[in-house]
C-alpha cells in the first residue's frame, strides 16, 4: 500500500497538469496610454545655401567702361549700384525678377529678367551692345549665365538704348 499512497497524488498531479485556464475573451481593449515625453519631430529642415549674382564690366581706354549690374531683386533695390557691379547679390533658391541696367557714358538701358535661381549657384549678368565709338548706339542685350556650367540661365532680352543727355 505504500506504493498506492504515493501513486494517487502522482496521478492527481498529472491529471491536473493538463488543465489550464482559458484566456479572457478579447472584447474591448483599453486604449494605449499617450506618450508622456515630447513626440519626435520629422526630419530637421536644412536651410539651402543661397545663390548669388553679380554684374559684369568691360574696361574701355576711350571714354567710359561698359557696365551691366543688378539694380533690384523682386522689386527691392540693390544698394551697391554701378560701382558695386562685381559685389555678389544673394538670392534664395526659386523664382526671381531681376531689374538690370547697362551703362556706357551717356547711354543706358534697363529691363527685367526672370531667373529661377538654384541653391548654391553663382550667376553673372552678361550683355552685348552696339554702344561703341562708331556703333549705332541702338540696343543692349541682357542675359544671365550660370558660372559653373557657362550655360545661359535666362533667355537673351534685347532693349533699346536711351541717351541720358537727350542728344
Amino acid at each position: 500500500m505504500p506504493l498506492r499512497s504515493f501513486s494517487l497524488p502522482l496521478l492527481a498531479a498529472l491529471l491536473l497538469a493538463g488543465c489550464t485556464s482559458a484566456p479572457a475573451p478579447a472584447g474591448k481593449l483599453a486604449p494605449a496610454a499617450a506618450p508622456t515625453g515630447p513626440v519626435p519631430a520629422g526630419p530637421a529642415k536644412v536651410a539651402l545655401p543661397p545663390a548669388s549674382i553679380r554684374g559684369s564690366q568691360e574696361s574701355s581706354t576711350l571714354l567710359d567702361n561698359f557696365t551691366a549690374f543688378i539694380i533690384a531683386v523682386d522689386g527691392r533695390a540693390v544698394t551697391v549700384g554701378r560701382k558695386g557691379w562685381n559685389q555678389p547679390v544673394s538670392l534664395t533658391a526659386g523664382q526671381h525678377r531681376l531689374a538690370v541696367e547697362f551703362n556706357r557714358g551717356v547711354f543706358i538701358a534697363r529691363t527685367e529678367l526672370p531667373l529661377d535661381a538654384k541653391s548654391g549657384a553663382a550667376y553673372e549678368l552678361r550683355y552685348a551692345s552696339d554702344a561703341q565709338v562708331y556703333g549705332g548706339h541702338s540696343y543692349c542685350e541682357f542675359w544671365v549665365v550660370d558660372l559653373a556650367t557657362g550655360e545661359k540661365a535666362t533667355a537673351v532680352k534685347r532693349i533699346g538704348l536711351s541717351n541720358v543727355k537727350g542728344g
